[in-house]
């Protein structure tokens, strides 16, 4: 259940990380007041948040991986 949730939660990131480079191109693209406003904005809040759970997701599976390993240790402490 943890993974596919880590799993949905990457798929969100990546997909506000693409919307966030949509905002960033459209600005490029048309250059008026609303479409600079809304890109240097939203933009900015989407890349922050898929920063963020990207950031997430690493250390969830980082603590994971060494609660494992360290339980693995002492298992195999036990058993001598």
């Amino acid at each position: 259940m943890a993974t596919h949730r880590m799993h949905r939660l990457l798929t969100v990131a990546s997909v506000c990380a693409l919307a966030a480079l949509a905002l960033m191109t459209w600005q490029l693209f048309d250059p008026r007041v609303f479409p600079v406003i809304v890109a240097m904005s939203l933009g900015q809040v989407l890349g922050t948040a898929s920063f963020a759970a990207f950031g997430y997701v690493v250390f969830a599976d980082l603590r994971a991986r060494l609660t494992a390993a360290r339980e693995a240790r002492t298992i195999k402490t036990d058993a001598e």
